[in-house]
C-alpha cells in the first residue's frame, strides 16, 4: 500500500505529486483535496500491483483516479444534467471499450462514459484496437479498469456484457443487457461484425439519451 511517497522512487514521487496537483486542480472545488488524494493512492495501489512496466504506473494511475473523480463529484451532485452511462463488461478489454468509445464519438462528450469489467485484464484485445481504429476511434491509451460502487451509484444507465449481467442488476440504476458475442480470441473479420454491431446499438442509444450540455471526463 502507499502510504507515505517516500516509499516510492524519486521520479515516481514526484509523478505522483504531479498527477495530484493537476487533480486537485480539476476536481478539488468538486470532491475536496483529501478525497482526491485517497482516489490517486488506492489508483496507484491498484495499478501497481497489475504492471508490467513500472514506468506507465504514474500515467495510467492518474487516469484511473479521474475516471473515479468524474464519477465521485457526480455523486456529489454536480453535472447531474449529463447523462452518465457505463459500460460494464467481465474483463473491460473489448465490449465495453468499444461501446464507451462509439458513445463518445456520437454524442461528442456530451454524456459522462465509463467503462469496467468485474474482473478486468492487463490489455484491450489487439484485433479490437485495429478494428476500432479502422472507423477512426482510437482506444490505444484505454486499459481494462475494475468497476467500484463510485461508478455504480454515478452511473443513470448500466449497459452489461458477459458477467457484468450480474452486478448491473443488483444496482437499481436502468440497465440493459446486450447480448454481443465476447471479441477475445476472435479473428479480425469477427471483431469487425462484433464492432458494428455494437455501433449500431450505440447510436440508438444515443438517440435516446438527452443531450445536455458537454463535459469532457
Amino acid at each position: 500500500m502507499l502510504h507515505d511517497l517516500e516509499d516510492l522512487p524519486l521520479d515516481s514521487a514526484l509523478a505522483f505529486r504531479a498527477a495530484r496537483a493537476r487533480l486537485v486542480d480539476e476536481f478539488g472545488t468538486l470532491v475536496g483535496a483529501e478525497s482526491v488524494e485517497a482516489v490517486l493512492r488506492a489508483s496507484w495501489d491498484h495499478i501497481d500491483a497489475g504492471a508490467r512496466i513500472k514506468h506507465h504506473v504514474p500515467l495510467l494511475a492518474e487516469r484511473f483516479a479521474r475516471g473515479q473523480l468524474w464519477a465521485l463529484a457526480r455523486m456529489n451532485g454536480h453535472h447531474e444534467g449529463v447523462p452518465a452511462v457505463l459500460f460494464l463488461d467481465t474483463h473491460d478489454s473489448g465490449r465495453a471499450k468499444m461501446a464507451k468509445g462509439f458513445l463518445v464519438q456520437s454524442l461528442g462528450g456530451d454524456v459522462l462514459a465509463f467503462s469496467a469489467g468485474v474482473d478486468p485484464e492487463v490489455d484491450v484485445v489487439p484485433a479490437v484496437l485495429e478494428a476500432m481504429h479502422e472507423v477512426g476511434v482510437s482506444l490505444e491509451q484505454s486499459f481494462p479498469k475494475p468497476y467500484t460502487a463510485e461508478m455504480l451509484q454515478a452511473a443513470d444507465l448500466v449497459v452489461s456484457f458477459g458477467e457484468g449481467e450480474v452486478i448491473a442488476s443488483a444496482n437499481g440504476a436502468a440497465h440493459e443487457h446486450w447480448d454481443v458475442a465476447d471479441p477475445r480470441g476472435a479473428d479480425l473479420d469477427v471483431v469487425r461484425s462484433i464492432r458494428d454491431d455494437i455501433d449500431r446499438r450505440v447510436r440508438e442509444l444515443a438517440g435516446r439519451l438527452p443531450h445536455r450540455q458537454p463535459v469532457t471526463g
